[in-house]
């Protein structure tokens, strides 16, 4: 019985191996002719689950339009109810969602240190009807006027905006 297992584990390590070099499809057509592909992300989600799921593939963004030799140019901008968990008191508020909040603050530090990211936006008016100012929210984040006038700036600069919620 030990040979015959040793036997079918010889037999499938080397498909094992094969599955994992299975190359990824790319994006080439797409992404022909471009040096740097900028991203204004509009994040709305208010679930803190959901917020860090969507944190994840915007850090696998980047990291498949740098595999595939793009710069990315990154800006995000918070508003709504996503605001509420950005503060440093969030984990404290939110007690069975504390844990989550933490990883939530965490990749937005990770993000921010990517070369690229450029900045971090928190809309004034959703910061100002949950009563939250610019003291309250952790770093690298940034209070700005209107995240609906910032993008539309960013956008006459090329970013092209993909809403997060």
């Amino acid at each position: 019985m030990r040979r015959l297992m040793l036997g079918l584990m010889f037999m499938l390590l080397p498909g094992l191996a094969v599955a994992n070099d299975v190359p990824r499809p790319d994006d080439s057509r797409a992404l022909q002719g471009l040096e740097e592909a900028r991203i204004l992300w509009d994040v709305t989600a208010s679930d803190p689950g959901a917020l860090l799921a969507r944190l994840g593939v915007i850090e696998q963004t980047y990291r498949d339009l740098e595999r595939q030799g793009v710069m990315p140019r990154m800006v995000f901008g918070f508003r709504g109810g996503s605001v509420r968990l950005l503060t440093r008191d969030a984990p404290d508020r939110n007690i069975e969602h504390a844990q989550t909040i933490l990883q939530i603050h965490s990749k937005l530090a990770e993000l921010h240190a990517l070369a690229g990211v450029e900045r971090m936006e928190v809309c004034s008016i959703a910061s100002r009807r949950s009563g939250i100012t610019q003291a309250d929210l952790v770093e690298p984040l940034v209070e700005v006027g209107n995240t609906f006038v910032t993008a539309a700036a960013y956008a006459q600069r090329g970013y092209a905006k993909i809403k997060i919620d």
